[in-house]
């Protein structure tokens, strides 16, 4: 009877949002940063592979991040499933975008317009980073804000070329990785 008043695990043992968020931008920042590697390298030519496989790169990339968002949700409690929310809600605006983009393709009968998700899903990173700066009080989240402002620029300036998804990839690696595992750390700034 004494074991039904006890807890079942104490509360330390579950992560701070900043952890399970500093997870989940970890994840995403690897994973889409790789993907984006991947298109660069089959659009600049790098790597000798038909044009056709870029249609599998996102849907492998989203489908590889969800199932992995799933598991950090499960471990990482009550912050792990805010985290996860958050996220989805990312993932599913970054299809709406594309889905957009798609449909203005399809009437233009231009598919290169389908580039200008580049900017977009950068700049989906800056408008995340703002609102975490804002309602975190931290400062220093305006810096991969400002970094990823400046990545979406730079894509947008080379929207013709395939180191639009150069730039990408770096600033996931810079501006989400690198943060994302400053705060899966437990670092605080």
């Amino acid at each position: 009877m004494t074991a039904a008043v006890l807890p079942a695990a104490p509360a330390a043992s579950e992560p701070t949002l900043a952890v399970a968020a500093g997870r989940v931008l970890t994840l995403a920042g690897t994973v889409f940063g790789l993907a984006n590697l991947f298109q660069y390298g089959v659009q600049s030519g790098l790597l000798h592979l038909h044009p056709a496989v870029l249609s599998l790169s996102w849907p492998t990339a989203v489908t590889v991040f969800l199932v992995t968002l799933f598991r950090l949700r499960r471990s990482g409690g009550a912050a792990g499933r805010r985290a996860a929310g958050w996220s989805r809600l990312g993932i599913a605006v970054t299809i709406g975008a594309a889905l957009i983009l798609l449909a203005v393709s399809i009437l233009r009968q231009d598919f290169t317009t389908m580039f200008w998700m580049t900017p977009v899903g950068i700049g989906l990173y800056v408008v995340g980073w703002a609102t975490a700066a804002l309602r975190a009080r931290r400062g220093w989240m305006v810096g991969p804000a400002l970094g990823m402002l400046a990545a979406a620029g730079l894509a947008a300036a080379l929207i013709d070329s395939p180191l639009r998804s150069l730039v990408y990839a770096c600033a996931l690696f810079v501006f989400v990785l690198i943060p994302g595992a400053w705060l899966a750390c437990g670092r605080k700034a």
